[in-house]
């Protein structure tokens, strides 16, 4: 999905008007759409009212069309008159059921908001930008401090909708916020992704950006992994479905092997075979062909290699890397991983053994690289790649540089390949932040490389957003054990659209 500017946003707008659909009809398919995800976000919640602060723009009346749609009750706090509201959101004031309450206030306490309210943020929409008025400052201020969890509509309030940027030091601090038509600049940049928590995408109508006026940078939505996660045919059987190895593990670390293999079944993997140089302590799955290698010192060694070649011979996609720790002769086991003829995943100590070995790199088609940023940045400095200050800039840096499909993790993590595509992802969650986390990374996206071997950058794509896709679903206490399975119905959910 592409990401457009503010102004590509309003000509967007324009040009729907001017084709016959009126900007109210705008305006209502976003309000339904919002107020579609509220419900989802609510469901199964503790939530027993809705407060819905209104500014006086368009944004309010997006916010008006959703308190009258939620069957929850709810407040309208607005900062004017609703009879002072203009074009379409007098509309949107008009048509406000009586039930729902509203309250005209020039100022806002935490003795307004009590605990069960769910705030839904209407107060300013993508075009500002600048210095924020003391009234909203104060209902800005407020409504962070109740301790109560946002909705934010479009952008969230006080956050400038291209750069990102929250020009007057404070804007809404909000879990989710619901986007219409396409993402926008400032969701991505600067201080937006950390304001606007969750994103989730409404459709309402608009055409296509004029790609060769502007950026090309996209994100990734559900819609987007819809198009990419194919259903399996009727008739397939395990081989055709992807056959995966995964070289993981040592004596220190051997519980990334084990949540690699978890994943990459869950996944849908057809056939998954694990070689590791010890047997884990954790229980591996029973469909797993799991083969302990011959090793020396507890990590792979060259005695592993005849073992290690005859399993390659019999894979569509290898992921090697996580839990390797460090071993004299592990640079020569990359090596000969690198001579596999199909698509290769690299994690963690794989690419620290690049970094500290670089000469040794050899460049190869259907790569995938999947650094956090202290691994990407050893990387750099093994490999002369300058540390752009944005994530994008430096993923496509590390990817043009290695000739790898490079997924560079964390808040919004950005997947770039070598050809200058570069997409973010959308989803996930501060609880994906845990030790093991991107161990299943790996084993999703081995999964779906080992069914689709020819297309790393979308598989690398789709396995990066159903992986923030099962953090969202998880319950708290999540720990990395309970992705593989929340992983699987992430996918089910985008099939079910």
């Amino acid at each position: 999905m592409q990401i457009i500017s503010i102004a590509t946003m309003r000509e967007l707008e324009r040009r729907t008007i001017e084709s016959g659909v009126s900007g109210y009809e705008l305006m209502r398919r976003a309000g339904r759409g919002a107020a579609e995800e509220i419900c989802k976000y609510m469901h199964g919640k503790d939530f027993s009212r809705v407060v819905v602060l209104v500014g006086h723009g368009n944004n309010g009346g997006d916010a008006l069309i959703v308190a009258g749609l939620l069957n929850i009750p709810t407040k309208v706090y607005a900062t004017t008159e609703l009879t002072t509201l203009r074009h379409e959101a007098a509309c949107a004031a008009q048509d406000l059921p009586n039930k729902v309450e509203v309250e005209v206030r020039d100022t806002l306490s935490l003795s307004d908001f009590r605990p069960g309210d769910l705030i839904v943020d209407g107060l300013l929409g993508i075009g500002f930008g600048g210095e924020l008025r003391p009234q909203l400052r104060n209902w800005i201020a407020v409504a962070n401090d109740s301790n109560c969890p946002i909705v934010a509509i479009d952008l969230p309030s006080g956050i400038n909708g291209d750069t990102g940027n929250a020009d007057s030091g404070i804007a809404i601090q909000a879990e989710l916020t619901v986007t219409f038509g396409y993402p926008k600049c400032g969701h991505f940049n600067a201080d937006g992704p950390a304001y606007s928590g969750r994103l989730r995408l409404v459709d309402i109508g608009l055409n296509a950006p004029d790609l060769s006026v502007e950026s090309t940078a996209e994100a990734c939505f559900a819609v987007d992994a819809a198009k990419l996660l194919k259903r399996p045919e009727f008739d397939t059987y395990k081989n055709r479905r992807g056959r995966l190895l995964i070289v993981g593990g040592s004596a220190n670390y051997s519980g990334a092997a084990t949540l690699l293999s978890w994943a990459a079944l869950r996944a849908g993997a057809g056939i998954v075979r694990l070689a590791t140089p010890v047997k884990p302590f954790a229980p591996l799955p029973g469909a797993l062909i799991a083969r302990v290698v011959k090793n020396h010192h507890g990590v792979f060694d060259l005695d592993s290699l005849p073992e290690l070649e005859t399993f390659m011979a019999q894979s569509d996609a290898i992921v090697a890397g996580s839990g390797w720790d460090f071993g004299t002769e592990i640079i020569d086991i990359l090596s000969k991983l690198l001579e596999f003829s199909g698509p290769v995943l690299l994690d963690a100590d794989a690419l620290n053994a690049v970094a500290r070995e670089p000469k040794r790199w050899v460049k190869r088609e259907k790569l995938i690289i999947t650094p956090h940023l202290g691994e990407a940045k050893r990387l750099a400095e093994a490999f002369d790649i300058p540390l752009f200050e944005g994530r994008s800039e430096f993923a496509l840096a590390i990817a043009a540089r290695l000739n790898a499909v490079t997924v560079l993790k964390g808040p919004h993590t950005v997947v770039a390949a070598p050809d200058g595509r570069c997409c973010i992802n959308s989803s996930g969650c501060p609880a994906l932040a845990t030790a093991g986390s991107g161990d299943v990374l790996g084993g999703i996206i081995g999964a779906l490389l080992s069914g689709n071997p020819d297309f790393p950058y979308e598989m690398a794509k789709l396995g990066v957003f159903l992986h923030g896709l099962a953090g969202e679903l998880g319950d708290s206490g999540l720990i990395a054990d309970d992705l593989p399975r929340l992983a699987a119905l992430a996918a089910a959910q985008i099939r079910r659209g």
